[in-house]
């Protein structure tokens, strides 16, 4: 099978492996409606890797820091009792482990994206183009603008 090197507008493709194969506009239709999902469900993953990301510092932070009594934390920083530094270790190690997993998914959805482009099918182009710009809208919707 020739493979395309310009973008062609086709109901029938073959996406990511032989077994979906489109042949018809129904298919076509559920396919891109899938890969629109997909596309967004991983802009939620992009947020998913950031908020795991800042949480990490937030929680071993919280735990490590004695806030039973601010005034005498002022007067007597020596009296705090130290933090349990094997309880911060597992903690920190347990969210490394958690990122790296979740990149790990990050790279094979960012790759399986790529490659459904890289059909040269148009509507499974914008149909990525599409989810990544939905996916933007709902998980980013929250975030500050920064101001210059």
């Amino acid at each position: 099978m020739d493979m395309p090197m310009s973008f062609y507008w086709s109901d029938q493709a073959v996406i990511l492996f032989d077994g979906w194969s489109v042949q018809d506009a129904t298919g076509m239709a559920f396919s891109v409606l899938a890969i629109i999902c997909f596309g967004a469900l991983f802009e939620g993953l992009k947020r998913l890797v950031g908020w795991v990301g800042k949480g990490k510092g937030l929680w071993v932070d919280r735990e490590t820091r004695d806030t039973s009594d601010p005034e005498a934390e002022e007067s007597t920083p020596l009296l705090r009792s130290p933090p349990d530094v094997a309880l911060t270790r597992k903690r920190k190690l347990r969210y490394h482990l958690a990122q790296s997993l979740l990149h790990v998914l990050q790279v094979v959805g960012a790759y399986c994206l790529m490659l459904v482009v890289m059909t040269y099918n148009g509507w499974l182009a914008i149909a990525v183009f599409l989810g990544a710009g939905i996916g933007y809208l709902v998980f980013f919707a929250d975030m500050e603008l920064k101001q210059t």
